[in-house]
């Protein structure tokens, strides 16, 4: 309601119209009369109710940026940050679609088009993993107030196809590890004999008997490393980009292998590094695939070790409540039988793996 207040300098009575704005403060304007000010304020009023209930028109590279600038805050992993960017990447360069256009604008047959295109070049996994990022980019942008309403890209799930994991037999693994030490002189400026890299060795060996993932094991640190009570911490990135660890006991064979890694890195932080960058490993999937041939197997990568561990412990009777403390798969379900010691799964991986592995010290001199 319009207020009056008397001015101190002429002494004479001002009215203003008042309205407390949706941020907590006030706004005021003078008028020669009370009706005037009554009329401010309805319009005022009426003004900042349409621009509430107003629909936000941020751009789609806005919202694309700042989705990402949010991930990458939250530490989500760079690769999830890449595959995110080559999903916008696609959808701007769609035709029809400009990156100042409000998002909410964005034509639902575009995207559907995008997506239709995918799942006929690529698979029908593509174009659920395109959807799936799309849909998340969205339903951020509502909870960071920054578009309303239902996503206008809700494109129903496409037909997937699910082939079988490849797990390599169990000799196959052993082939590539008997020739992993050896690195030819095309991976270095100099010319000249293959040279060794036990390393290799030592890092194939941590894999199959942690049962690691390939981040988990690339991320390793010394520090993680507890030879006094025989195990080693694996660090796993969380869906919400923060990372949580576990124990993993190790293996007696693991143990001489990670002792004589330990020399090779000297003062180094990390456990695994690469000879050719000088750096910790990122991915090494090329390495693996080289290995594979230079074995004459069937290629295979480090998530396949992971499988094939888990095959092997199965073959040797351990049951499976262990296996799953060992492959820490994070479930209602798995999480009920966490009642098993380090100690079992200890004694397990031993059991299993004792009889299989090639003498480390015989293994890394080429006998």
């Amino acid at each position: 309601m319009p207020i009056k207040r008397k001015n101190r300098k002429t002494g004479k009575v001002e009215i203003f119209g008042r309205i407390n704005l949706p941020d907590g403060g006030r706004r005021e304007k003078k008028f020669p009369t009370r009706a005037k000010a009554l009329e401010w304020e309805v319009l005022t009023r009426r003004k900042l109710s349409e621009l509430s209930n107003r629909t936000p028109t941020v751009s789609l590279h806005s919202l694309m940026t700042k989705h990402l600038e949010a991930l990458t805050a939250k530490g989500i992993s760079s690769g999830t940050i890449r595959e995110k960017k080559l999903v916008f990447k696609a959808l701007l360069n769609r035709p029809g679609v400009k990156p100042v256009m409000p998002a909410g604008e964005v034509p639902h047959d575009v995207v559907r088009q995008l997506l239709d295109s995918m799942a006929e070049n690529k698979s029908g996994h593509r174009a659920n993993t395109y959807r799936k990022h799309l849909m998340r980019l969205w339903n951020w942008g509502k909870r960071a107030r920054l578009v309303e309403g239902e996503c206008p890209w809700d494109v129903e799930k496409y037909k997937e196809e699910r082939r079988e994991r490849y797990v390599p037999p169990e000799e196959d693994f052993w082939k590539v590890y008997e020739i992993s030490d050896q690195l030819p002189s095309s991976h270095f400026r100099t010319s000249g004999h293959a040279f060794e890299a036990p390393h290799r060795k030592r890092m194939l060996l941590a894999f199959m008997h942690t049962a690691a993932r390939r981040g988990e094991l690339f991320r390793l640190k010394w520090e993680d490393v507890d030879f006094e009570r025989e195990r080693l911490r694996l660090w796993t990135r969380k869906r919400d980009g923060g990372l949580e660890f576990d124990w993993i006991p190790m293996t007696q064979k693991l143990y001489a292998a990670l002792k004589e890694q330990r020399l090779e890195t000297g003062f180094r932080s990390y456990v695994f590094i690469n000879p050719v960058t000088d750096r910790p490993y990122v991915n090494a999937n090329k390495m693996m695939k080289r290995l594979c041939e230079r074995a004459g197997v069937k290629p295979f990568g480090f998530h396949a070790i992971r499988h094939l561990s888990a095959s092997v412990l199965l073959r040797s009777h351990v049951d499976l409540a262990t296996v799953q403390l060992i492959l820490r798969h994070r479930s209602v379900t798995t999480t009920a039988r966490y009642a098993h010691s380090l100690a079992d799964s200890a004694e397990a991986l031993n059991k299993a793996f004792g009889s299989k592995v090639v003498d480390m010290k015989k293994a890394s001199s080429g006998n």
